[in-house]
């Protein structure tokens, strides 16, 4: 069970970036953690797939805490505008 989820998980997510025994332990550990709250499957997947998306984020140093992300607009500040378009404001919310 746990090397289809470890499997349908890089698929899904992007693989892993240690080693497979580990990620397998991480995998084993998080179905374990399920098993001993009680979860139905669906609540499980969800839980564990959430807790992968954070865990290789914090593996990979990536920050998904919205607020660090760049004010619309700003994404691709070197960017020039093509000739003949204009951007239209954004009304502040």
């Amino acid at each position: 069970m746990s090397t289809a989820l470890a499997d349908q998980l890089g698929r899904r997510f992007g693989c892993c970036p240690l080693s497979r025994r580990d990620f397998l332990s991480w995998v084993d550990d998080q179905l374990e953690r399920c098993a001993r709250m009680g979860l139905p499957d669906e609540e499980a997947q969800r839980l564990i797939e959430t807790g992968y998306v954070q865990w290789r984020a914090e593996l990979l140093g990536i920050d998904l805490d919205w607020e660090n992300a760049p004010p619309v607009g700003r994404e691709f500040p070197d960017r020039e505008q093509p000739v003949g378009q204009e951007r239209e404001p954004l009304e502040d919310a």
